[in-house]
């Protein structure tokens, strides 16, 4: 296994060459998983891990954490998931237009084992089978807007990849340069987000818009912390481009000025890398707490699989993203609640 830094992305980001998953051992994937806590971004070149196998090794870093089921459910209280999806799937009048769109959307961008086809390809019928299917994808964070994010996501390339890039804009290394005071202020401010249909991609489906905005930004007006903590114990700033609204206390003329200043010093080169495919088989695994990410180049025929998960079995002692006691005691209650969810709603699509 050789390990070395990626160019041109500050502090952190790490390749990670010469890895055989036919040998590989829960001993030293744990190992590569702490050097991920480490660096935010590592990406593990000409991979040749099965797709079926994605959710086993992401899943021995932390179990998947996926809380949009969760936000529908708790519209239709009485019944389970699996009772609100048989019904949508029956097209019954009691799952509203907008949920069944989601859970059809859902299903059918599905693979083995609840992994996330990301493609443009069709079944038989002509429906989409894989998430954004269409052009590039501006800058953004899985879930965004929910205290319980999934603070991790795996995206392991299959078909078509080159001649088509997935960026990260890490924001851990602008917190250390901004002067003491101006990270005082960042320390203390909260940030109202909302959705925006096209926001993250103009021209995306409807259905699959209304997919995002339960993923990202369930419930308009979310407030959450400007600054957080990721699952490697590495401080910066949880700022999702493309749902980020205002600043709590602020107008919105003064939370927009503030904003513009921000984007003007940490969107640039050194904060950027842009992965470019030379390989249709590199395994992307990128922080989702203090790292936004994008998609530039070629879309036809490609396809990813994408998992969304969690760290608790090599994170932090005790982690959890917050500082302020609110926001802590909020995310415990949330993260308890999503746990308990699960176990109660045992439900995979293949």
């Amino acid at each position: 296994m050789k390990v070395s830094k990626i160019p041109g992305f500050g502090s952190y980001g790490v390749y990670i060459d010469d890895v055989d998953f036919d040998q590989m051992t829960e001993e030293q994937w744990l190992e590569i998983g702490q050097i991920h806590m480490k660096n935010l971004v590592t990406i593990i070149r000409k991979c040749n891990v099965k797709y079926t196998d994605t959710v086993k090794w992401s899943e021995l870093w932390g179990p998947r954490r996926h809380s949009s089921m969760l936000t529908i459910c708790k519209d239709y209280p009485g019944l389970t998931m699996k009772q609100i999806v048989d019904l949508a799937l029956k097209n019954s009048d009691i799952i509203s237009n907008s949920h069944k769109e989601t859970i059809f959307t859902y299903f059918k961008t599905r693979a083995a084992n609840g992994i996330q086809r990301v493609t443009d390809k069709k079944n038989t019928k002509g429906e989409q089978i894989g998430m954004f299917p269409d052009g590039e994808l501006l800058w953004h964070s899985n879930e965004a807007a929910n205290p319980i994010f999934a603070p991790g996501v795996a995206l392991l390339g299959s078909e078509n990849m080159i001649g088509s890039s997935t960026g990260f804009l890490q924001t851990a290394d602008y917190y250390e340069s901004v002067s003491e005071s101006f990270r005082s202020e960042l320390n203390d401010m909260v940030v109202i987000h909302r959705f925006t249909p096209g926001k993250l991609h103009v021209g995306i489906h409807e259905a699959q818009d209304r997919l995002m905005q339960i993923n990202m930004c369930p419930e308009e007006e979310s407030e959450l912390p400007m600054v957080i903590n990721s699952p490697g114990g590495i401080t910066g700033l949880h700022y999702s481009i493309n749902t980020v609204y205002g600043i709590k206390g602020m107008s919105k003329t003064e939370s927009d000025k503030l904003f513009e200043k921000i984007n003007k010093d940490l969107i640039t080169e050194k904060y950027i890398y842009d992965h470019w495919y030379q390989d249709n088989n590199d395994w992307c695994f990128f922080d989702n707490s203090i790292t936004v990410h994008r998609r530039l180049g070629e879309v036809k025929g490609r396809l990813a699989y994408r998992v969304q998960h969690s760290y608790e079995n090599i994170q932090i002692k005790d982690y959890n993203p917050y500082f302020q006691e609110h926001y802590i005691d909020l995310y415990n209650k949330k993260l308890n609640d999503l746990n308990t969810f699960i176990k109660e709603n045992v439900l995979e699509s293949n």
